[in-house]
């Protein structure tokens, strides 16, 4: 009797003969897997060619990149050149011998057997099919933030991980291989502030709409339907010297697309408040404030506050701000095109944080324009996920530089490490240290705050880790409807 690939993961032909997690690989087999764990290259597959890619394809390429895949064959063009222009002649070899398809569903079908992981970088709506397509093939995943569009398809991709223990995955929030963060996480846990009680996480996007862009016909070449995937068909947007397009990269704003501000880069910022207090699921989450300006777009203002039963330290709560301050307007001379204010003192930062960066003294240094700040009974931490950090009082922990001075902070340099854990994993058959046993909590976090806001300033949600349970509307928009044929939970 012929038996699965995934049966043979899950333990199904002679596991009991391998470490748990050395037998996740694609190739099937224990050739296959005994083959990369003595350093045969792990051959990969890139899902999306946009700018986030472009950042981190160095790490891509450490490894066999085997498939390419992306609906618009203009950003595959766009991504050979940033290749040719700043990899090395083997990375260039390496990139340029990679079949090149539309859609992952033709990339499975032709190559499935020919792949031990996928990176998926699309935009959020194209998450969770390609991932579960991937581990019921017990393909390992590279998953970037925020996992997911909702939370019920967190809890879907964390499922079907747990079905094939081999199987290896990660989350894109690049910071958890940062010594940095580790360094931190393991002062608060040894008491450096004491009690850690309230926490205090803001961002600099203003990833919203405050106009909507005339409608143009799609690139040529482009199949706008597969890109819109299991979402409705919607306008396509041009980029525009004003205003970030629909495609690539300003689906970060639109509802049933992106996750907004809290989406992209939530979970990057919050990361080292779960992992330093061992958060897992809040029990309720508060709107204290959101504002939209177009139905369709997310709030260019948002603040929430999420309290967790339980940390290593109790109970806590942990604030969300981003967007706009008080008072300044919402357009292009306040806002860049990407949804960042022009200026520091424009960014809804938390009151306490500026009284904190006072209190210390670094009002004319002050702390990078996206962080989290920890209040503790002993002492605070400022924490950026970009790797700087500061102790307050200085006598509690070290504290490096800012870093959003010109060098201090390079993609090139630091995300291939993200990617090198991800990689050392399924060659050394263990689990990765951002895998999604890790990030789905923090994951349905950020989605959980998507859903506050569409609640609405002043609901307070009861959550039991996959429900809202006082309130019927927002409940329902822990899931959502998909096109015939791209449900992930039918596959």
């Amino acid at each position: 009797m012929k038996t699965s690939r995934r049966s043979f993961l899950a333990g199904g032909v002679a596991a009991s003969a391998l470490p748990l997690f050395n037998i996740g690989c694609a190739g099937f087999g224990l050739t296959r897997a005994r083959q990369i764990s003595n350093g045969a290259k792990i051959r990969v597959a890139l899902l999306g060619c946009g700018l986030q890619t472009a950042n981190m394809i160095d790490g891509v390429l450490c490894e066999d990149l085997v498939a390419l895949v992306d609906p618009d064959p203009a950003r595959i063009a766009w991504l050979e050149k940033h290749v040719a222009k700043t990899c090395d002649a083997a990375a260039r070899t390496n990139f340029a011998k990679a079949k090149r398809f539309a859609t992952y569903q033709d990339m499975f079908e032709k190559m499935g057997d020919e792949l031990d992981a996928i990176i998926v970088e699309t935009p959020n709506h194209q998450h969770a099919l390609p991932a579960v397509m991937a581990l019921r093939r017990g393909i390992h995943v590279y998953l970037d933030k925020p996992l997911c569009l909702t939370a019920a398809e967190c809890d879907l991709i964390l499922e079907e991980a747990r079905k094939v223990p081999g199987v290896v995955t990660q989350c894109g929030t690049y910071g958890h291989s940062f010594p940095s963060m580790k360094y931190c996480v393991d002062r608060i846990q040894e008491g450096a502030l004491g009690e850690v009680k309230e926490v205090w996480a803001y961002d600099d996007r203003c990833n919203s709409i405050y106009k909507r862009p005339a409608a143009v016909p799609p690139p040529k070449g482009m199949n706008w339907d597969l890109w819109c995937g299991g979402s409705p068909i919607c306008d396509y947007y041009p980029d525009s010297p004003d205003q970030d397009g629909m495609h690539p990269h300003g689906w970060h704003s639109w509802i049933g697309y992106g996750n907004g501000s809290i989406g992209n880069l939530g979970m990057h910022i919050m990361d080292v408040a779960f992992w330093a207090l061992g958060l897992k699921d809040p029990d309720r989450v508060t709107c204290e404030e959101a504002l939209f300006a177009l139905k369709g777009a997310w709030g260019y203002r948002d603040a929430h506050t999420f309290h967790f039963p339980k940390s290593v330290f109790g109970e806590v709560n942990l604030h969300w701000w981003d967007g706009l301050n008080d008072g300044v307007p919402y357009d292009k001379e306040h806002v860049t095109k990407f949804g960042i204010p022009h200026k520091r003192e424009w960014l809804n930062i938390p009151p306490v944080v500026r009284e904190v960066e006072k209190a210390n003294g670094f009002e004319n240094d002050p702390f990078y324009k996206n962080g989290v700040l920890f209040r503790g009974t002993k002492g605070d931490l400022w924490f950026t996920h970009h790797g700087g950090y500061r102790f307050m009082p200085r006598k509690n922990g070290w504290c490096i530089p800012r870093v959003d001075r010109p060098n201090d902070f390079n993609y090139r340099i630091v995300t291939p490490k993200h990617f090198h854990e991800f990689y050392a994993a399924i060659r050394e058959g263990r689990e990765a240290n951002d895998s999604f046993e890790y990030s789905v909590p923090l994951a349905k976090t950020v989605c959980l705050g998507n859903i506050s806001a569409l609640a609405g300033k002043g609901s307070e949600l009861k959550w039991d880790g996959h429900h809202v349970t006082n309130n019927d509307m927002a409940n329902r928009l822990v899931s959502k409807n998909y096109r015939n044929g791209w449900s992930p939970f039918e596959r």
